[in-house]
């Protein structure tokens, strides 16, 4: 916490003036401030002061509960369990990084000794350090070390992925970190996993994408309604009981952007959550690198389309513009930006995109075979009813081949699983399959035997008579 200029004023360059953190940054430099070495009236006598206020839990069988002890001016002391609920207990776990789940188990772990430091703790559950909530005062207190309280944090962590938001489960049960199976694991586990974390109720299984853990695995047949503030609450084998393998260690995705208005949630206007809020983004410098971005982080591959406002106009917080990509990046932070907040634009130009991804399977290379499509996390196939080359010239076009695709009938066999798409009709124009004329998503009267496969031209005669015939072009990286 700020504690004025409590140890005096320091000399030479001033560096900082004017700094704004939201408190989800993990450095100073990502604050907004007014520049290095711009300051507007500052002088050594304001040099700021700063107190770490650290939380232990001890006494307990894991680092994960235990009697509270708070670090103040120089000792770790006690706090008191007078008002002290699940909500100050979630802030006390959130500062340990085991999530923003915490339970008061009363005075489990027994009395401290020494100074009590907190009496009368009352947080909302949102704050980020004790220090921010409402107390009594350091040392003013009411109440003796009989009543000193103690705190469970029921933990996990996603390990492997591009930030703590999105990686492989892990739980820690026993002392011991271990994963969790996918079997029956859905969006609603994930729900769960990402309230846990502080993200909120918006969680995403992706499958095993972030790999094979190792050691214990602690959960199987994980079964959530989604609105347990604990995956401990959920239905699910008992601990360390299970029938699967580290290739089933389930992966979350706690996504930092959503898209909604759309038809599915794999298009739609583009929202994404920054200080606890949802705003949009802008579509100065969108462009298709920046939608690959967006729909990798939903899980929904690289395969992303920007269908301008398509969607119509959001409400609130426009948190984004000049928003640029190379479509290299894993995850929105990663890219150039105004600050966030920071923008010349109004909601009727909020950004829509689409995320339908497209694959070619069974051919000699990536640019022909059958078609299929992911679809509600399903890969499926496509009927060859009314496909015709317009519509093979949208897939080679989502998949980056440009709009050059010829229909090849099912040279390359029967699919299994999920048909996705029927009676599939293309202008040709289309950014994305989603854009054409469909019977609507499972809809189909045919058989596999009737898949489509589709051919993205990389060779061409041209100049001659016939197609048969002529100057031979060939395409290489969309050229």
């Amino acid at each position: 916490m700020v504690i004025g200029n409590r140890y005096g004023a320091g000399n030479g360059t001033i560096w900082l003036d004017g700094i704004q953190c939201s408190g989800m940054e993990l450095n100073i430099i990502k604050c907004q401030h007014n520049g290095w070495s711009r300051l507007r009236s500052c002088s050594h006598s304001e040099d700021v002061s700063v107190s770490c206020i650290t939380v232990r839990l001890v006494q307990g069988p894991s680092p994960h509960q235990g009697r509270l002890e708070v670090h103040y001016n120089g000792t770790w002391e006690t706090v008191c369990s007078g008002g002290f609920d699940n909500a100050d207990a979630s802030v006390v776990c959130q500062m340990l990084k085991y999530g923003r789940t915490g339970r008061v188990i009363g005075n489990h772990y027994g009395a401290g000794n020494g100074t009590i430091w907190l009496d009368n703790v009352q947080c909302s559950g949102q704050e980020w350090n004790i220090a921010y909530c409402l107390h009594s005062g350091w040392g003013n207190h009411s109440c003796m070390h009989r009543a000193d309280v103690s705190v469970v944090c029921p933990s996990l962590r996603l390990i492997g992925g591009p930030g703590p938001h999105e990686g492989r489960l892990e739980v820690y049960y026993n002392g011991i970190w271990g994963t969790v199976c996918d079997d029956k694991f859905d969006n609603a586990d994930a729900n769960v996993v990402c309230y846990m974390l502080g993200y909120g109720h918006s969680g995403r299984s992706i499958n095993n994408r972030y790999g094979a853990g190792s050691g214990r695995i602690w959960l199987d047949e994980v079964q959530c309604r989604g609105t347990e503030t604990s995956i401990a609450e959920c239905q699910h084998r008992t601990w360390g009981i299970n029938d699967c393998s580290h290739s089933e260690d389930v992966s979350v995705s706690c996504p930092t952007v959503r898209l909604v208005g759309g038809p599915s949630l794999q298009e739609g206007r583009l929202e994404v959550r920054y200080n606890y809020t949802w705003g949009t983004v802008c579509h100065d410098y969108f462009n298709d690198a920046a939608a690959e971005v967006i729909c990798y982080m939903l899980g929904y591959g690289r395969v992303g389309h920007v269908t301008g406002n398509h969607y119509g106009a959001g409400s609130g917080r426009i948190w984004l513009d000049d928003v640029e990509w190379n479509g290299t990046e894993r995850n929105i932070t990663d890219c150039q930006h105004r600050r966030w907040g920071s923008h010349d634009c109004g909601h009727v130009q909020d950004i829509s995109i689409a995320c339908v991804s497209v694959r070619l399977v069974g051919g000699i290379n990536p640019q022909e075979g059958r078609l299929e499509v992911y679809f509600d996390k399903i890969w499926g196939t496509v009927c060859h009813d009314y496909f015709n080359n317009e519509a093979a010239g949208v897939v080679c076009y989502m998949l980056g081949y440009g709009h050059g695709g010829q229909v090849t009938a099912n040279r390359y066999g029967a699919g299994n699983g999920t048909i996705w798409l029927d009676d599939v009709r293309c202008s040709g124009v289309e950014t994305s399959i989603s854009g054409c004329h469909h019977s609507g998503w499972g809809h189909h009267n045919c058989r596999h035997d009737e898949d489509v496969a589709v051919s993205c031209i990389i060779v061409r005669l041209v100049g001659g008579p016939s197609p048969r015939e002529g100057r031979l072009e060939v395409r290489y990286k969309g050229t």
